[in-house]
C-alpha cells in the first residue's frame, strides 16, 4: 500500500520549494552587483586615460613654446660670428698701434743712445771762475765718473758768479744732457749760450765755469 504522505511532510516539502524561488533572484541580484562594479572600474579606468592625455598633451604644448622662447631669445650663429669678427678686428688693430708704439719708442731709445755716447765724447772744459780752490779738479773727477771721457779743468782770468755751462752753436741739447748730470754734484748748475764777446765761455764745445 502507498503511504500516504503526512501533514509535517507536505509542510516541509512546500518550505523546500519556497527557499528554491528565494534564492534564485538572490544569484541575480548578486550578479547584477558585480557587473555594475566592474563598469565602475572600467569607467574609471577611461576617465583617467583622458586626463593623462590631455596632461600630456598640454606638458607637449609647454615645452614647445618654453622651446620656441629660448631660441629667439639667443643670438643666432650669424651674430656670434660678427661680433667675433668685430673683436678680433679691435683685438689686431690694438696689437697694430702697441706694435707701431713700440717701432716709434724703439728709434727713439735708439737716438738717445747715440745722444748721450756722442755726449760722453764731447770737448768739455771746467773752469774755476772764482770758486773755491781746487774745484775744477774736482767737477773734473766727477764728470769722468760718470763717462764723460774730454773733459780738462783749467781757470778764468776774471771771477764768475754761479755755476754755468756755457755752450757753442746748435750744442742746446747736449748741454742740457750734461747739465742732467752735473746737477747731481751741482743743483744750482744752470746753462747759457756761449759768449762771443767773450773767449773764456767758449775754450771748448762745453765750458763749465765755477764762479763764486
Amino acid at each position: 500500500m502507498s503511504e500516504i504522505p503526512t501533514e509535517a511532510e507536505e509542510i516541509s516539502s512546500t518550505k523546500s520549494e519556497e527557499n528554491e524561488v528565494n534564492s534564485q533572484p538572490e544569484k541575480r541580484t548578486s550578479q547584477r552587483s558585480y557587473e555594475s562594479l566592474w563598469g565602475g572600474i572600467l569607467f574609471a579606468c577611461m576617465l583617467l586615460f583622458v586626463i593623462v592625455s590631455i596632461a600630456s598633451i598640454g606638458w607637449g604644448v609647454y615645452v614647445g613654446w618654453r622651446n620656441n622662447r629660448l631660441v629667439k631669445a639667443e643670438p643666432s650663429i650669424s651674430v656670434l660670428s660678427q661680433q667675433a669678427d668685430e673683436q678680433q678686428n679691435v683685438g689686431t688693430a690694438d696689437e697694430t698701434k702697441t706694435s707701431d708704439g713700440e717701432q716709434t719708442k724703439q728709434p727713439d731709445e735708439k737716438m738717445n743712445t747715440i745722444d748721450s755716447a756722442t755726449v760722453k765724447k764731447i770737448a768739455i772744459s771746467v773752469l774755476n771762475g772764482g770758486g773755491t780752490k781746487g774745484s775744477a779738479g774736482v767737477a773734473v773727477t766727477f764728470l769722468k765718473g760718470e763717462g764723460y771721457t774730454s773733459v780738462t779743468a783749467g781757470n778764468t782770468l776774471k771771477d764768475y758768479a754761479g755755476v754755468v755751462i756755457y755752450f757753442a752753436s746748435g750744442l742746446d741739447k747736449e748741454a742740457e744732457m750734461i747739465k742732467s748730470t752735473f746737477v747731481k754734484k751741482y743743483p744750482q748748475a744752470k746753462t747759457s749760450p756761449a759768449d762771443t764777446k767773450n773767449k773764456e765761455t767758449s775754450v771748448s764745445q762745453v765750458t763749465i765755469v765755477l764762479g763764486k
